[in-house]
C-alpha cells in the first residue's frame, strides 16, 4: 500500500522588484505588507511578507492488501505561525515595515501522510487529528519565543513532540480527545494494541518548510529534476535506533529483516509500540 501527498512549490522572494507564487495565490499577510520603498522605487517584499496557497494532491494505491490502510492530509490555512518560531531578531529587523515585525504571523499549510499497520484506524484518526492537535499546541504558545541563531529548531520540536505525543495518548486512552474546542473523556483506545501508523508531517509557509517525522514515510522534495530527501527513515537495523529502543527495554529481532520485537519493521510510529516512538524533525528554509 502507498499513499502519497505531492505540492507545488510556495512562495520566495529573489530580489528584484515583484515576487511569484508558483501554483497558487499570492496575498499580503493578516498585517499587512507596509513594506518601505526600496531606493530604485520599487518595492522589496521580503518572504516574511507574503503568502502562497500551493497547488497540491494525493494519490494512494492498496495494492494486494485486504483494506487500504493508509491515509493523507492536505489543509491549507490550518494554522497562523508566529514568526518568532522562524526567524531572529537580527533577521526581523531587515524587513523593512513600519510595525512591530516579531507580532507577525505567517499563513501555514500542512501535508502528511499516514501509513498505517494492523489496520486503519490509527492512520484515519492522525489525518482527521494531526494538524487539529497542531494548530491547538500553535495557538497555546508552547514553544514559542524568539529563536536565536543556532537554536531554531528548538521550538519547533517541542511543538511537534507535544502534538505526535497529545496524539499517541488518545490513540491509546491515555488522554481526553479534543474537538471543535470540547474535550471529550476517552478510556478505551481507538484501536487495538496492535494497530499502529507511520506519520510525516509537513509544514509550509512563505519562508520556510518544517518537516517532522515519525516512522519510515518519506518527505521529498524536487527541484528541477533533482530529489532531495527531507526526511531520514526510522529503521529497526539503524545502529542509534537499535540502541534506543533497547535503553528503552524493548527489542530488535532479525525475523524476516530487523523488526521491533520481531513484528514492527519500522523503530517509530504512532499507537504500536508508541513507548519506543518520538518523532525527529528538519527544519529549512523555503528558498
Amino acid at each position: 500500500m502507498a499513499a502519497t501527498v505531492f505540492a507545488g512549490e510556495g512562495a520566495t522572494a529573489r530580489g528584484g522588484c515583484s515576487a511569484e507564487c508558483a501554483g497558487g495565490s499570492e496575498r499580503p499577510p493578516d498585517l499587512g505588507s507596509r513594506a518601505r520603498p526600496a531606493g530604485d522605487g520599487c518595492t522589496k517584499r521580503s518572504v516574511y511578507l507574503m503568502e502562497c496557497v500551493p497547488l497540491w494532491g494525493c494519490a494512494a494505491t492498496r495494492g494486494n492488501a485486504a483494506e487500504m490502510e493508509d491515509a493523507c492530509a492536505a489543509v491549507p490555512r490550518f494554522a497562523d505561525v508566529p514568526v518568532r518560531m522562524l526567524a531572529s531578531s537580527r533577521e526581523l529587523d531587515g524587513i523593512g515595515v513600519d510595525f512591530d515585525a516579531a507580532e507577525l504571523r505567517l499563513p501555514a499549510h500542512l501535508f502528511g501522510v499516514y501509513d498505517g499497520h494492523g489496520g486503519s484506524e490509527v492512520a484515519n484518526y492522525c489525518r482527521d487529528k494531526i494538524h487539529v492537535v497542531l494548530r491547538d499546541v500553535l495557538r497555546a504558545g508552547k514553544g514559542l519565543r524568539e529563536v536565536g541563531e543556532v537554536d531554531v529548531k528548538d521550538p519547533w520540536e517541542k511543538v511537534f513532540g507535544d502534538c505526535f505525543q497529545k496524539v499517541d495518548d488518545e490513540v491509546s486512552g491515555k488522554a481526553s480527545m479534543s474537538s471543535n474546542g470540547f474535550t471529550e473523556s476517552r478510556a478505551e483506545p481507538i484501536a487495538a494494541d496492535n494497530v499502529g501508523s507511520t506519520a510525516v508531517v509537513v509544514v509550509v509557509c512563505s519562508s520556510h518548510v518544517i518537516i517532522a517525522n515519525c516512522g519510515d514515510s518519506r518527505a521529498v522534495l524536487c527541484r528541477g529534476k533533482e530529489p532531495i530527501a527531507l526526511s531520514i527513515d526510522h529503521k529497526p537495523d539503524r545502529k542509534d535506533e537499535r540502541t534506543r529502543i533497547e535503553a528503552a527495554g524493548g527489542k530488535v529481532i532479525d525475523w524476516n529483516g530487523y523488526r521491533v520485537s520481531g513484528i514492527l519493521a519500522m523503530s517509530r510510529s504512532i499507537g504500536k509500540f508508541s513507548a519506543f516512538a518520538c518523532p525527529s524533525l528538519l527544519y529549512g528554509r523555503n528558498y
